[in-house]
C-alpha cells in the first residue's frame, strides 16, 4: 500500500485561510452589528483564536519540518506564509482597536 504525500503548498494554504477565515468573521461582525461594542469584542475574540492557530499552525510546520517531511523551499515559503497571515490578521483587527464606538 502506497502512502500518500502531503502536498508541499497545504502549509503555505493553511496559513492564508486563517486568515480568511478571520477576515470574514470580523466582517460579518461588522455588518450584523455596525458602529457597536458588540463588533468590536467579537473582533478582538477572534483575533485572539485567529493568532492562536497561527501559532498552532507554525509548530506543527516546524515539527514537520524537522521530521523531514517538508523541503526546505516549502519550509521557508510556508515560514513567510505564516507571517504574512500574523501580520494580516493583526492588520484586520486594527480598525476595531482605532474606530472604538
Amino acid at each position: 500500500m502506497k502512502v500518500l504525500k502531503q502536498s508541499s503548498w497545504q502549509p503555505i494554504i493553511t496559513a492564508f485561510a486563517i486568515w480568511f477565515v478571520h477576515f470574514m468573521m470580523l466582517w460579518a461582525a461588522g455588518e450584523i452589528w455596525p458602529h457597536q461594542r458588540t463588533a468590536n469584542a467579537l473582533a478582538w475574540a477572534f483575533t485572539a483564536i485567529a493568532l492562536l492557530a497561527v501559532g498552532v499552525h507554525y509548530v506543527r510546520l516546524k515539527a514537520r519540518h524537522a521530521d523531514g517531511s517538508l523541503p526546505g523551499w516549502s519550509y521557508r515559503f510556508a515560514r513567510g506564509a505564516v507571517a504574512i497571515a500574523t501580520a494580516a490578521v493583526m492588520f484586520t483587527a486594527l480598525p476595531s482597536v482605532v474606530f472604538l464606538p
